[in-house]
């Protein structure tokens, strides 16, 4: 272990719920900095420090008490296809450093930082998923990296194949950090809930069945597990099959609007208060430790949410 935090026992402890941060890549879009055609927001950090770090500021200024270094997309494999594989521990190491600059400044206690990792490939070339000991090797340099950098835990994002997935959670847990898992679904014109795709070439691969998708995730040792970057309307079912496996601490954080030409898109966003009422709704009924906002949501959709569950259905944790 590179570092000593808190368990995963000990930060929820802390909070009930906990409430994490919002879609980190789509507010930095909304800044004014561009998505990269193959690594999305891999290095909007690297070129543009400044508006990452206000943004984990506001965040916490919201209520978030976990924030997400911009590593999401930031596998060796991935920062190769724009010529900064080389780059790749810099990279992934100032990530963190400049969400430890926004929690220091801001100075409010109980804030953790969390390092994001995912199996989702170049987004200019969808097919091309990672497999084998290359791509172990990647997602253990990146899980070591980000440890060493001081990240309170490990975050396996957007969970959407069940062999590559594996593999990421096995490297994270290898640095002795606590592991959350995130799961994300979408479900299909004959209604059937499946791993997330989006129609057309973005992450065209074959179907995986989400069912058999949280269970092979939740057979795992990790401490969190819960659903992300899913769409509001196909939460509760996406829930209620993560619940059918898991009955440990869950989490929940879905995205709105869409992706479209390597943008994304807000003008079919929901608001920030139904998105609070909602996840207020799925806090109570599948028993939800931890609750958030994903790809599409903002600054406004966490701080309605911290009043929300605040104010009309938990004790004061913001």
């Amino acid at each position: 272990m590179w570092n000593c935090p808190l368990d995963t026992d000990q930060i929820l402890a802390k909070h009930n719920p906990l409430v994490i941060d919002g879609g980190l890549s789509t507010e930095i879009q909304k800044r004014g900095v561009g998505m990269n055609a193959s690594a999305w927001s891999a290095t909007a950090h690297w070129y543009n420090p400044d508006i990452v770090y206000q943004i984990h500021c506001d965040y916490i200024h919201a209520g978030a008490r976990l924030i997400t270094a911009n590593s999401f997309h930031g596998a060796k494999h991935i920062l190769e296809t724009i010529g900064l594989g080389e780059d790749a521990d810099h990279i992934n190491r100032r990530a963190v450093e400049i969400a430890q600059q926004a929690r220091e400044e801001v100075g409010i206690s109980g804030v953790s930082i969390a390092g994001s990792l995912s199996t989702i490939p170049s987004l200019i070339d969808p097919m091309d998923v990672p497999r084998g000991k290359q791509a172990r090797e990647n997602y253990a340099r990146q899980a070591d990296i980000l440890a060493q950098a001081g990240v309170d835990l490990l975050l396996c994002e957007m969970l959407i194949d069940s062999t590559a997935s594996l593999d990421l959670i096995a490297c994270a847990k290898s640095t002795g950090l606590p592991v959350w898992a995130g799961v994300s679904a979408s479900k299909r014109d004959d209604n059937q809930l499946m791993a997330f795709r989006t129609p057309g070439k973005y992450l065209a691969m074959p179907d995986e069945s989400f069912d058999y998708l949280v269970e092979q995730v939740a057979t795992n040792d990790i401490d969190v597990m819960g659903v992300m970057h899913t769409k509001p309307a196909v939460m509760p079912a996406a829930l209620k099959i993560l619940r059918r496996h898991w009955s440990g601490p869950a989490m929940a954080y879905a995205e709105t609007g869409h992706f479209n030409d390597n943008q994304w898109c807000f003008d079919d966003s929901i608001e920030p208060l139904d998105y609070a009422q909602l996840m207020a709704t799925w806090t109570k009924e599948f028993n939800l430790q931890v609750i958030g906002g994903c790809c599409g949501t903002s600054i406004e959709h966490i701080k309605s949410l911290c009043q929300n569950i605040r104010n009309e259905t938990m004790p004061s944790h913001c």
